[in-house]
């Protein structure tokens, strides 16, 4: 990105890359494996969850960063005697998505020059299930790309490397070597706020119990 992300708070973590632009990083602590321990202890495979949840999970088994919630640990709220396994496991998904798209829009906020209109790109242990595509294109309302390349992160450093030594700029490198190719998820016509809102309000709830003040 070409300005830098200015964050008070320190929840966005400022890196310059290596032809003089800005890699800013907002990270969250729970993704794949708060969903995959969820599925585990459902005896559920990780794609089988509901069409809908009517529960709320905040998956935050090992704390969280983003939101900064380092001392929270995993919350179920709205269980109900009709309760499927699987929508539990849906609401793991939202509950980790919630906190992926809540540092997008923290990355937004603090002038980090991204573009609204841009794909979300999707990588990482996880980002090959069809659910974790789904849930982030739903919660986002952003098209998501999967790109079939492995290794994104170490081809990124490489393009950065490249770069530096030819003078191109790193993203029309990597478009040449194809790493953007792969599969579109694209997002519903109306984002799924409704479960967001859903999502920060219980937080909060929650959140105040602990902390009544």
């Amino acid at each position: 990105m070409s300005e830098r992300a200015v964050d008070p708070s320190g929840l966005i973590a400022g890196f310059a890359d290596a032809t003089g632009g800005f890699l800013p990083l907002a990270a969250t602590l729970n993704c794949t494996l708060a969903v995959d321990r969820v599925a585990g202890w459902l005896g559920l495979d990780r794609d089988a969850v509901t069409e809908h949840a009517s529960v709320t999970v905040l998956p935050y088994l090992d704390g969280e960063r983003t939101p900064d919630l380092p001392r929270a640990a995993g919350t179920i709220v709205g269980l109900r005697h009709g309760t499927e396994p699987g929508e539990i496991l849906l609401a793991a998904y939202e509950g980790a998505v919630a906190s992926l798209v809540e540092a997008l829009e923290l990355l937004e906020s603090v002038g980090s020059g991204l573009d609204p209109d841009a794909p979300v790109v999707l990588i990482g242990g996880g980002a090959r299930g069809r659910v974790w595509q789904e849930t982030v294109a739903r919660l986002s309302g952003r098209r998501v790309e999967v790109p079939d390349a492995e290794e994104l992160v170490a081809l990124g450093a490489a393009a950065q490397a490249a770069a530096a030594l030819t003078g191109e700029q790193p993203a029309e490198l990597a478009r040449r070597w194809g790493t953007r190719g792969g599969a579109t998820v694209e997002p519903p016509a109306e984002r799924d706020v409704e479960t967001l809102e859903r999502i920060r309000a219980t937080r909060a709830a929650a959140l105040s119990l602990l902390d009544p003040d």
